[in-house]
């Protein structure tokens, strides 16, 4: 066997070496990861530019994640990226060469940058240091990674930054920042705190890779979507979970709703470009909810949730009231632990307050979407209840059935507006469901906020939408 032979049989057992232990510390520290669901990332091609910071090696996990939702991973890396993770971890990784230098060409002999440009639909740059920002802000080009960027135009970049504190924080960063922010297909994805490989403590913690999904499937998502289909500009607020009503310290009156559908509207509504606020209450136990790229409110009792919505709905323009409120409350709620006896036990009850019915006279500007939960006669009862609350759209599913609904992945729908149209969602995961919602509903949305006047009185609602506020 020659020697040329022998190497290249030794560089692929090395590289199958390299991705197997790399692939087994990804698979034993990251676990699944709930961010992905709903994501679809199907014969996309993901440029990923890799810098010199501490915070390499975690474009390992982004690339395995990638992968898993359906991208094809083409690395490119900077001088000093290099001296953090190894090419050929990588490679090994993404089943591709690794771009390295600015002057280097493809097999047809087209310059990489120019190649990763016209082959790519989306540059994500993880982490981004303070001086990849500053070429990029300024137009510079001396690697392979600004080449790149400086040649990608009309496609998503999304940039995901990680440094330290001083750095992150300084008015120089900060302005290149804004610089980049101002371009249209650029994302930047901001640093959160948290401690620091220096051993400090602050911002400039590389954003959760659950953050970091959603907000490559909203810039690829904004980017290939119709503008009439989307939200950008529109304010929502989306409720989510059982609320839990404390019948004494030990004790509490709840119902099975896990939350999941409220979520995937909220994680839908994102991608196709919402300001989005998630109201989700205790029992909601996503792993990675805090994770999201959007606001989270946190709530227990359904007065907390009804004083949530009256403090954000005169700054929203769609509820999407997907949360499980309890129809009744104790009407005593004991101090002390009720104690066991050998007495029958009676629990008084009182009717709640109908918080949707309540907001949609409190806030008659804002486009409302309620949820029902029925066991039989599904359609009866959604006609009745759409004409008793008030709101433009009533989504209803049969909780009867074990398959969809409560603490299921799967959902299927039934959706009823106050125009008369009836759109029927059949089975499917929670996630495609919510996305068939949110695209369903967007001409009518749209529709109505151009119609609408805000609280001020003096802005229409579709100057609003567009941006004027």
């Amino acid at each position: 066997m020659s020697s040329c032979v022998l190497h290249a049989n030794l560089y692929k057992m090395l590289q199958m070496a390299v991705f197997f232990c790399v692939r087994g510390i990804l698979v034993a520290n990251t676990g699944d990861i709930q961010g992905g669901f709903g994501m679809d990332f199907l014969g996309k091609h993901i440029v990923l530019g890799v810098c010199g910071g501490v915070a390499a090696y975690k474009a390992c996990e982004l690339i395995r994640e990638l992968q898993r939702l359906g991208a094809t991973v083409t690395a490119v890396m900077t001088p000093d990226a290099e001296a953090f993770i190894k090419p050929l971890t990588l490679e090994a990784l993404t089943h591709r060469l690794v771009v390295r230098g600015s002057l280097t060409v493809d097999a047809h002999g087209t310059p990489w940058h120019i190649a990763l440009a016209q082959q790519g639909d989306a540059l994500v740059i993880l982490p981004a240091t303070a001086n990849t920002l500053a070429k990029l802000a300024h137009g510079l080009a001396d690697d392979a990674l600004t080449t790149t960027a400086i040649s990608w135009t009309g496609k998503p970049m999304v940039i995901i930054p990680a440094m330290n504190t001083r750095m992150w924080e300084n008015p120089l960063t900060l302005r290149n920042v804004a610089i980049l922010q101002e371009l249209d297909n650029v994302t930047v994805v901001p640093p959160t705190s948290g401690e620091l490989a220096c051993g400090e403590s602050g911002s400039g913690h590389l954003a959760a890779l659950t953050n970091q999904l959603h907000s490559i499937h909203r810039a690829m998502t904004l980017a290939t979507q119709p503008k009439e289909a989307l939200y950008l500009g529109i304010r929502v607020v989306i409720t989510a979970g059982g609320t839990v009503e404390p019948l004494d310290p030990v004790r509490v009156l709840t119902n099975r709703s896990s939350g999941k559908m409220g979520v995937a509207l909220a994680d839908a509504f994102f991608a196709l470009g919402a300001s989005v606020t998630l109201i989700a209450t205790d029992t909601v136990t996503i792993a990675d909810l805090n994770d999201r790229p959007y606001s989270l409110v946190r709530v227990a009792r359904s007065a907390e949730l009804q004083l949530a919505l009256e403090t954000l709905l005169p700054h929203a323009d769609v509820l999407v009231m997907a949360a499980a409120v309890s129809d009744f409350i104790p009407a005593d709620v004991a101090a002390q632990k009720i104690k066991r006896g050998k007495e029958a036990f009676e629990l008084s009850l009182t009717p709640n307050v109908d918080i949707l019915a309540a907001m949609v006279a409190q806030f008659p500007s804002v486009y409302m979407v309620g949820f029902a939960a029925e066991t039989h006669d599904v359609e009866h009862h959604a006609q009745e209840k759409l004409a008793r609350k008030g709101v433009q759209v009533l989504c209803v599913n049969d909780v009867s059935r074990s398959d969809i609904g409560f603490n299921a992945d799967n959902n299927e729908l039934t959706v009823f507006t106050a125009q008369g149209r009836i759109i029927a969602v059949e089975k499917t995961s929670k996630a495609l469901a919510a996305q068939k919602i949110a695209s369903a509903l967007s001409t009518d949305i749209h529709h109505y906020l151009s119609n609408k006047i805000v609280f001020d009185g003096q802005t229409p609602l579709a100057e609003v939408a567009n941006g004027v506020r």
